[in-house]
């Protein structure tokens, strides 16, 4: 990895150095969808961690903390997947290139756990399971807009503006939906937009703790 001096002779990961924990997150994406991992083994079913009136919680089992961290593997379809990816592929880039490798994965994470945690206490059927990489990439979205990344990057330099202000719009559009929630027999019920909102607030409040001095 390529490395250059920072202030007081202290090295820093260059701007070129690849991002490696976002490429890895990406390729384990597809290739759970490619190889039709099952959504039941991995996705986060909120009854488990939250409880209902017949069942007791957090469950002290392994299908619990599976989908606590690995639903954000699992993409129901090749739109879902597509777009999340999409979004995920140059500004977790980056994120990753601003923040290091290390914080990178803790914003990362702490987005994956804070959006499936706040889908789950909104949520009115706490049986529905959540999949996706969305209160991730939420989260990123939060700490772009809190830290906006520089535009040194190749494939972030032409996709920096409408990527800033598309969060800012989705932001809203998040919450919004959770404000006034979709009926539901509405399409926009399926959307997991407490998880959106629980990773955009983790992104905000993160930003500025895990930002490279």
């Amino acid at each position: 990895m390529a490395l250059a001096l920072g202030e007081g002779g202290k090295r820093t990961a260059a701007s070129g150095a690849p991002a490696y924990v976002n490429r890895a997150v990406v390729l384990a994406c597809v290739f759970a969808f490619v190889l039709q991992l099952p959504p039941e083994s991995f996705a986060f079913v909120p009854a488990y961690f939250f409880g209902t009136v017949d069942l007791a919680g957090p469950l002290p089992t392994a299908a619990l903390w599976r989908g606590l961290f690995g639903h954000v593997l699992i993409h129901g379809d090749v739109v879902h997947l597509v777009t999340n990816m999409a979004v995920l592929w140059p500004l977790g880039d980056a994120m990753e290139r601003m923040l290091g490798h290390g914080r990178y994965a803790l914003l990362f994470v702490a987005g994956t756990v804070a959006g499936a945690l706040t889908e789950g206490a909104l949520a009115v059927d706490r049986m529905a399971p959540l999949i996706g990489a969305s209160g991730a990439i939420c989260a990123l979205m939060g700490a772009a807009l809190w830290l906006r990344p520089p535009a040194r990057w190749p494939l972030f330099r032409w996709l920096r503006l409408p990527l800033l202000t598309a969060a800012a719009l989705f932001a809203a559009l998040n919450i919004a939906m959770v404000a006034l929630p979709p009926a539901a027999d509405s399409p926009l019920a399926e959307v997991g937009w407490g998880a959106h909102v629980g990773g955009l607030l983790a992104g905000v409040a993160l930003a500025a703790l895990l930002r490279r001095r």
